[in-house]
Order: C-alpha cells, then structure tokens, then sequence
C-alpha cells in the first residue's frame, strides 16, 4: 500500500482510496472515508484563518493535536496493509501550506514502507534497480518494500 496526499481538486493526483482528513469536504465530493484524527481542530484552523498563527505555530499546534490523537493515529498506520493505494484529502492546492503535509511527514517517519508522497502522480513502472520490485514512488525518491530502502527518483 502507498499512501498518497492531494487536494480535492486536483484529481490527477489522486490514487486508490479517497479519504478526507479535512474537517470537510466538497459538497459533490464523494470519499471512501474521513479519518477525523488527523483533520486539524476547528479552533486551530479559526487561529490560522484569522491570521493569528504563522506556519510555525500553526505547524506546532497540528503536531501537539496529533499526539493527543496519537493512540487512533498509531491504531490506523498499524493497520495498514498492502492491498489498497490511498490518497489523504484536504482543500489546499499542490505547494500551498497544508497540514496534509504535516501529516504525511509522520507517517513517512512511522510507517515508510507506505508513504507514496505529496502531491504526485503515480508512475506504475518504476521498479527498484537492486530487486525489480515495483517501487512506491515519492516526490524526490522511491521506496522499494521489498529490498526496505530509499532510492532516488529517476529523471
């Protein structure tokens, strides 16, 4: 399984499974599931709307919310298996701050073997060099579950 992370509106990066990590989403929108745990809290996204955070306080506020969730957090990575792709989806476009990024960085750190990236289409034929293994490709490398390491991503 990789898991991806896109905004709803830009359905070129979406891969698998559709799951909202946003406090909401587009009306017409239709997703697999919402994982409430790692959409920012409504009192953090007032502060940030109302311009009383910048991203580093907004970024240190979304971490401390996701360690009081971390015993659904961690229950959710735990029970990742590899039969789906995912897409973790919010509102903000590719390149605008996101606390989408946010959290695919933790799961980046707790469950590697899983993380597909930020914003990016899936090439299908990417294999590792070492094993052949297709690999889960990332923004700036590839993971190969097989072999469990890093490769860079091909130009």
């Amino acid at each position: 399984m990789a898991i991806y992370s896109a905004s709803y509106f830009e359905p070129q990066n979406h891969h698998g499974s559709l799951i909202s990590i946003s406090r909401s989403h587009p009306r017409s929108f239709k997703v697999d599931a919402w994982l409430s745990f790692l959409a920012p809290s409504q009192r953090l996204l007032d502060d940030w709307k109302h311009n009383q955070l910048n991203e580093e306080e907004y970024t240190d506020r979304y971490r401390q919310e996701l360690q009081q969730s971390w015993p659904q957090v961690n229950s959710w990575l735990t029970s990742l298996t590899a039969e789906r792709d995912c897409t973790l989806l919010c509102w903000e476009k590719a390149g605008e701050f996101c606390h989408r990024n946010l959290a695919m960085k933790a799961i980046r750190k707790h469950r590697p073997d899983c993380y597909g990236g930020c914003d990016i289409t899936a090439d299908p034929g990417l294999r590792c060099p070492s094993c052949q293994s297709l690999v889960i490709p990332g923004v700036d490398q590839c993971y190969c579950p097989r072999c469990g390491e890093w490769i860079p991503t091909p130009i």
